[in-house]
C-alpha cells in the first residue's frame, strides 16, 4: 500500500511539473491582432513589402529574416509576393532588448490596403523572442501572428 501511495504522489508531482512547464512556455510570447472590420480581405491574394523598409536598418539581418519567414507563412496561406500589382502592402516595426541584440521584445506586422494606403490589419508578438540563426523563435512568432491573417469573420 505504501508503495502505491508513493507512485501516486510521484504522478501528481509529475503532473504539476508538466503543467508548470506548459504554463511558463505559453507565457513567453503574447500574440495580439486587430483589423478594420470594414476592410474586404476576401479579394486580395497579392502583396508587396513597403518600399524603403530596410532604410532604417536597426538590424538588417533581423529584418531580412522577418521578411523571409513572413513570405514563407503567407505563401503557405496561398498569397503571392507581387511588387507590381499588390492588393496589400506589408511593413514591420520591432524593438530589440537592451541587454541582448539577438532578442526582439516587440514585433509588429502592419498590412495596408494597396489602393487606399490605409492600415487594415496589425499583428503583434511581444515577449522575449530569440532572433539568432539557431533559434526557431522568430519564425514561430511570425507564424503565430499570421495565424490571424486574414481575419476570420
Amino acid at each position: 500500500m505504501r508503495v502505491y501511495m508513493n507512485y501516486r504522489r510521484f504522478g501528481y508531482l509529475l503532473a504539476v511539473i508538466f503543467g508548470a512547464v506548459l504554463f511558463l512556455a505559453g507565457c513567453g510570447t503574447a500574440i495580439n491582432y486587430t483589423y478594420d472590420p470594414a476592410a474586404n480581405f476576401s479579394t486580395g491574394k497579392n502583396y508587396s513589402w513597403a518600399p524603403g523598409l530596410l532604410a532604417n536598418r536597426q538590424d538588417s539581418l533581423i529584418e531580412k529574416n522577418v521578411r523571409n519567414y513572413t513570405d514563407k507563412s503567407l505563401k503557405e496561406k496561398g498569397f503571392t509576393l507581387d511588387a507590381a500589382k499588390p492588393d496589400f502592402v506589408i511593413s514591420m516595426n520591432y524593438e530589440l532588448e537592451y541587454a541582448d541584440p539577438y532578442r526582439v521584445r516587440i514585433l509588429n506586422l502592419y498590412v495596408y490596403g494597396a489602393q487606399s494606403k490605409e492600415l487594415i490589419w496589425q499583428g503583434t508578438a511581444a515577449g522575449s523572442i530569440k532572433a539568432d540563426a539557431a533559434s526557431p523563435d522568430l519564425a514561430e512568432s511570425i507564424k503565430m501572428i499570421l495565424a490571424n491573417f486574414p481575419p476570420k469573420r
